[in-house]
C-alpha cells in the first residue's frame, strides 16, 4: 500500500495541479492524507472535487506538526511527503517504489528534483563542482545514480527537502513515536533514515519544486534579494544556525537513538564542544579564535569557505 501525506495551508493556486499531478502517477497510489492548517482561501473547496481524504485542523499546527499529523493517519507500507504547490512527474511513484522493493536496506529514499517559477517556466540551476541536488547537497553524485547518505553526514546539514522523500513504514513510526520540533520534519525523517544505513540519494530529478513569494519551507534562499541575503548575512542568528542546529542533531540522537550514540560518544563530545565555542566566539566576536577554527574538519564540514570567511567579517562589523 502506498500513501501520500499532504499539507496544505492557503494552497488554491497550485493544489489543483500538485494533486492532479499526483492522481496521474504511473503507478497509483492508494490513499491521499491531506491536513489542512486553517486555510481561509478556496482551498478545501477545490481539493473536495478530488478523491482525498481531507483532515482539517481545528488550530494552526504549524508545518512540523502539521506534516507529523497527515503521516500519523497515513496507512500504507511506503509513504511519499508532499507540499501543496509542486509538480510530480508521472513517473516519480514507479522509480522510487521500485528502487525501494528491490533494496530493503533502503528506509529513506529522497530524488533530486527541477525548479519551476509561479507560471510552471523551468529554472536552471547548475551544480558547482562538488554538490548536486541543485547545490543542496556538498557531495558530486552521477545523474542516475543511487547513493548512501550516512547520519554524521546530516548532523552539518540537511540536503533533502521532505517533497522528496519516500519512506517506509518503520521509519514512519519512528519519526511519529520520536518527534522532535527544534529541526524540520524532514531532517529529522532522513536522520532517523540513516541510523542503520537505510538513507540513500536518487540523483534524478523527479518533480518540480516550484519558487514564488508564498513559499513557507524549503528553498527560500531563491525568493530573497541580494540586499536581504547580505543584511541577514550580518545577523548572528544567521552566522550561529548551523552550529545550534548541530546541536540539536547530537541531542536528539542522545535522546531517541542512545545505542547508535553511545556508539560514537567519543567523536560527538568533540563535536559538541567544537560547536559550543563556535557560538561563543561568534557571540562574543572572537575574531581570531574563530580564525583558527579553520584547523577543524568539523568547521569545513558546518560551512563553505565563504560561510566561514562572512564569520570573520562578521566580527569586524
Amino acid at each position: 500500500m502506498i500513501s501520500v501525506a499532504m499539507t496544505t495551508f492557503n494552497g488554491e493556486k497550485y493544489i489543483e495541479k500538485q494533486i492532479e499531478s499526483i492522481l496521474n502517477q504511473s503507478l497509483s497510489v492508494d490513499e491521499i492524507i491531506i491536513c489542512d492548517d486553517g486555510s481561509t482561501d478556496n482551498t478545501i473547496e477545490l481539493m473536495k472535487k478530488y478523491n482525498v481524504q481531507i483532515i482539517q485542523n481545528k488550530k494552526n499546527l504549524g508545518y512540523k506538526l502539521n506534516f507529523k499529523k497527515a503521516m500519523e493517519k497515513c496507512k500504507g507500507d511506503y509513504i511519499f511527503l508532499c507540499d501543496q504547490d509542486d509538480i510530480w512527474k508521472k513517473d516519480k511513484v514507479k522509480e522510487m517504489i521500485s528502487i525501494m522493493e528491490k533494496n530493503s536496506d533502503i528506509h529513506v529514499l529522497a530524488s533530486s528534483f527541477e525548479y519551476i517559477d509561479e507560471n510552471d517556466t523551468l529554472i536552471i540551476s547548475k551544480n558547482k563542482k562538488g554538490y548536486s541536488n541543485n547545490n543542496l547537497y556538498n557531495k558530486e553524485v552521477k545523474q542516475d545514480d543511487v547513493v548512501q547518505v550516512k547520519t554524521d553526514e546530516f548532523i552539518y546539514g540537511n540536503y533533502f527537502q521532505g517533497c522528496a522523500l519516500a519512506i517506509d513504514k518503520k521509519t514512519k513510526d519512528f519519526f511519529v513515536h520520536h518527534f522532535d520540533e527544534r529541526i524540520p520534519h524532514d531532517w529529522i525523517i532522513s536522520l532517523y533514515g540513516s541510523l542503520d544505513g537505510g538513507m540513500y540519494f536518487l540523483n534524478k530529478p523527479l518533480f518540480e519544486y516550484r519558487i514564488h513569494s508564498q513559499n513557507s519551507i524549503g528553498v527560500s534562499t531563491l525568493n530573497q534579494d541580494a540586499s536581504t541575503h547580505v543584511k541577514r548575512a550580518y545577523q548572528f542568528e544567521e552566522r550561529y544556525q548551523k552550529a545550534r542546529d548541530a546541536l540539536y542533531v547530537l541531542d536528539i540522537l542522545k535522546i531517541n537513538c542512545r545505542d547508535y550514540y553511545l556508539c560514537n560518544k567519543v567523536d560527538y563530545l568533540k563535536i559538541e564542544s567544537f560547536m559550543n565555542n563556535h557560538i561563543e566566539y561568534l557571540r562574543n566576536k572572537k575574531l581570531f579564535k574563530l580564525f583558527f577554527q579553520n584547523k577543524y574538519a568539523y568547521y569545513r564540514k558546518l560551512k563553505t569557505i565563504r560561510g566561514r570567511i562572512m564569520d570573520l567579517v562578521y566580527c569586524l562589523k
